[in-house]
């Protein structure tokens, strides 16, 4: 056959590709474990073709060992035997031998329009929320799903019998570490409240923007833990830490005279120099945080105590206060009435609600 010049000159690959086929070496099955593995890639959205706007006779590029060449269109088949490879091409040049029939991912034609199948669309989240009818630890959560604008069902216990008798016992069937509060989105229902934090952290993208960002978030969700456990242990008479009102008063006044409540944190906004204590925006561990500097500035104004972020020198503390107060998404729920809700249960007799 007559050979052109330029890339066509290239012998296509109809003959070319069984003599490299003959030439690679078998894989043996060691070879076909290890070409498994490695990171596992999306599987791509499959792509079909409209190749009505293809003609006899017309110019296209057609690829032929992974390069492109210049060929003209022979024929397009509507036949079902020809479905996956429904047109035929030649390539400029060659004799009829070489012509070869190739689907829509082997042509470059402003005339071949591809068809992507349009995603589709997940249904939006929407969560089951269940907690006392008090701030304690639900006030973080309740942050979070308007923080985000999610639809949720924020299930209020004031009725310990609603709780212990008719909704434990459900969600017992669907986990065994039943517990308040509990977090529930389509199949999943998660107890323990780091591990609902963790989980709405995923879901929410609440949890850091890196490997070291999800590490410190987590870090700061046990912390501040602990000053939780802290202010609970001081409230209620059960935990035996305080076994009256005078007693109270005098351990509380003796956490505020020593001001180390909150130094850790302190730190953590000056060494991290943004404003949350994660990055530039708020993750979950920033919710449970201002809940807590709201619930012992709350006490330290019961107490008749100075302003607590001048009392304990922590100014930087007083700024991410102030920010993550004017946040606009957050409006709503400081204007309802879960945010006026009592700090502790008063039905447990707390000292501080």
């Amino acid at each position: 056959a007559a050979q052109a010049s330029g890339p066509s000159a290239r012998q296509p690959a109809p003959l070319r590709a069984p003599l490299l086929s003959l030439l690679r070496p078998p894989r043996t099955p060691a070879l076909q474990s290890l070409a498994g593995m490695g990171p596992k890639k999306a599987a791509p959205k499959k792509v079909t073709y409209d190749y009505s706007g293809l003609k006899e006779g017309m110019r296209v590029q057609a690829e032929s060992e992974g390069a492109f060449y210049a060929a003209e269109v022979v024929q397009v088949s509507a036949s079902k035997n020809r479905a996956k490879a429904p047109v035929k091409i030649s390539f400029k040049g060659y004799d009829a031998i070489y012509d070869e029939w190739v689907n829509g991912d082997r042509l470059k034609s402003k005339a071949l329009k591809k068809v992507v199948p349009e995603s589709e669309k997940k249904p939006p989240l929407e969560f089951n929320f269940g907690y006392w009818k008090i701030r304690g630890l639900g006030a973080v959560f309740r942050m979070i799903f308007e923080y985000k604008g999610v639809k949720y069902t924020d299930n209020q216990y004031e009725d310990a019998g609603k709780w212990f008798k008719e909704d434990k016992p459900k969600i017992l069937e669907k986990n065994v570490l039943a517990n308040l509060p509990y977090v529930e989105c389509g199949g999943d229902c998660v107890c323990q409240t780091n591990a609902c934090l963790s989980y709405l952290g995923n879901k929410l993208r609440l949890s850091g923007g890196g490997y070291k960002a999800r590490l410190m978030n987590e870090q700061l969700l046990c912390e501040i833990y602990d000053v939780r456990n802290t202010l609970i242990g001081l409230s209620y008479p059960f935990k035996t830490v305080c076994r009256g009102q005078e007693e109270f008063d005098e351990k509380v006044k003796k956490e505020f005279d020593e001001g180390k409540v909150f130094t850790k944190f302190e730190e953590c906004l000056k060494k991290s120099g943004t404003d949350y204590f994660v990055g530039k925006t708020p993750c979950t561990a920033d919710f449970h945080i201002w809940e807590m500097l709201d619930q012992w500035k709350m006490l330290a104004e019961k107490q008749g105590r100075p302003d607590m972020f001048e009392e304990h020198k922590i100014p930087l503390c007083k700024a991410f206060y102030d920010r993550f107060r004017a946040l606009p998404s957050l409006q709503k729920y400081f204007e309802s009435d879960a945010y006026k809700f009592p700090v502790n249960n008063p039905n447990a007799n707390a000292y501080f609600v």
